[in-house]
């Protein structure tokens, strides 16, 4: 008994060895993959509404694994988060990269991730609602607004690492003023190797292409060399 205790222990520590060091070597490249305030242009300053204004969805029932935007997908070993940002044009930004066992792992997760957004048009919307209220609430003109419509359709965006994923988000805002406004914006899913990261970005008005491929490919930049130094 003693020996055959012996060789289970010396298959199986090796193989749990290797996978501590994949996770501690994953846990760092998320790390190093997040965009941060110091990988934006000037005029990015952390966002004054906080996580109400994108980062906290709500999402609930078979939408809830969308809240944490990768983490705690099957296969998923870390994630880390962004905190939320505002920049030069007050649009908001935030972004999460987690790590998956491997890249069919990470494939698996684009696709369900990919399922879960359709399937759950409706709560995103009210998602982007609630952002909007709590946004118009934080500087005071939340009284001002009479109604909301919010939507989420699949968008087309330029490939970044492996495969990019595309989401719009628009919302009319009805208020007791003259005319209305509109709030635009997009989520990406990035994939490169076993890394994913997801951007979500919005604006009032319309958004700008350049700048939304500026922020995707400085997360894609991040990505790439996180995972050359995950793949090392």
């Amino acid at each position: 008994m003693a020996v055959l205790i012996a060789i289970i222990a010396a298959c199986g520590g090796p193989s749990r060895a290797g996978d501590d060091a994949y996770r501690e070597a994953a846990a760092q490249a998320v790390r190093d993959a997040v965009l941060t305030l110091d990988d934006l242009p000037d005029g990015w300053t952390p966002s004054e509404i906080g996580p109400e204004a994108l980062a906290d969805l709500q999402l609930t029932g078979d939408c809830a694994p969308l809240n944490a935007r990768g983490a705690g997908f099957p296969g998923e070993v870390a994630s880390g988060d962004s905190e939320p940002m505002t920049g030069p044009s007050n649009e908001e930004m935030v972004n999460t990269v987690s790590a998956f066992t491997d890249i069919p792992a990470a494939k698996a997760a684009v696709r369900q991730a990919d399922g879960q957004v359709l399937q759950c048009t409706d709560q995103i919307g009210e998602a982007l609602k609630r952002a909007i209220q709590v946004g118009a609430k934080d500087i005071g003109v939340d009284d001002l607004i009479t109604g909301i419509d919010a939507s989420l359709e699949p968008g087309s965006f330029s490939k970044f690492g492996d495969e990019t994923l595309a989401y719009l988000l628009h919302a009319d805002i009805s208020t007791f003023l003259a005319g209305g406004y509109d709030v635009n914006g997009k989520i990406l899913i990035i994939r490169d190797g076993p890394l994913i990261g997801v951007l979500i970005y919005a604006i009032l008005g319309d958004l700008d292409p350049q700048d939304e491929r500026s922020l995707a490919g400085f997360l894609a930049e991040k990505l790439a060399r996180a995972e050359d130094s995950l793949s090392d």
